[in-house]
């Protein structure tokens, strides 16, 4: 059964210090969270220390954790060494390189190798790595996505996805839809509301706290729980984080899935 977490890159603001990062973590406990992807932190070893035990006295699960490509290969040890620490089995990448995004069919191919190859490494130390896409993976390549041209240059044994449901319906895919297809990948989901605003003089789609825009979170979870996936992590680019977060977490209580937390 998938647990509800929550995304901390959505409280950044708020984990500038060890200080600042317990008591955001003890903040969020008491708001019935008992679940963290971790994000956004420098990844000191002070700082995983410091979230080693305030997550261990708070009772409090390190499920995920999310980082730059760049990072995760270049200092593997290290992350073993932390996610080891924090008793954290998934590890995300967080976005396509700047290289991919701006390049061609064979860019995002030589990367899929290079990500299937680290994530052979990980999976050997007992880790799980997953990539975490935004909308510009379903630009069209042809009649494939850039999305397909990833999963199809690695495999699903060492490589699995983060899916964010904002990003898919921005990127015109059907979240529920889209986490059924992709069960066999799909480890962990963000959640994360979808609204069309006005914006800069333009109707432009943000995010949104769960229960504020468009997306169908009773059907989502349901798709969640049937794919098996580990946690399913709240996630929202807002300047109220908290309050936010509160309306999300109200949100799927109201649906009936508070003992999912």
């Amino acid at each position: 059964m998938p647990n509800f977490s929550v995304q901390t890159y959505t409280v950044r603001k708020h984990l500038k210090s060890l200080s600042a990062i317990e008591a955001s973590l003890t903040r969020l406990k008491a708001m019935g969270v008992n679940a963290i992807e971790l994000a956004r932190i420098k990844w000191t070893q002070e700082e995983i220390a410091t979230v080693a035990r305030v997550s261990q006295a708070l009772e409090m699960t390190v499920g995920s954790s999310q980082n730059s490509f760049d990072f995760l290969s270049r200092y593997v040890d290290q992350t073993i060494q932390f996610h080891q620490q924090l008793d954290c089995r998934y590890i995300s990448v967080s976005a396509l390189p700047m290289r991919c995004i701006i390049g061609n069919e064979k860019a995002l191919a030589k990367f899929a190798v290079a990500l299937n190859s680290l994530g052979e490494v990980y999976r050997q130390q007992g880790f799980r790595l997953l990539f975490h896409h935004h909308h510009f993976e379903f630009q069209k390549y042809g009649h494939k996505t850039g999305l397909d041209i990833l999963l199809e240059h690695s495999s699903a044994e060492n490589i699995g996805l983060t899916l964010d449901t904002y990003w898919l319906q921005r990127g015109g895919k059907t979240p529920h839809d889209t986490i059924l297809e992709l069960s066999e990948r799909v480890d962990v989901v963000h959640l994360r509301d979808y609204q069309i605003r006005w914006k800069y003089l333009d109707l432009l789609p943000t995010d949104a706290a769960l229960g504020v825009g468009h997306l169908h979170f009773g059907k989502i979870v349901e798709s969640c729980k049937h794919a098996n996936v580990a946690y399913m992590a709240i996630e929202q680019e807002t300047k109220t984080p908290f309050d936010d977060l509160a309306k999300s977490i109200q949100h799927l209580k109201n649906l009936d899935y508070g003992h999912l937390f």
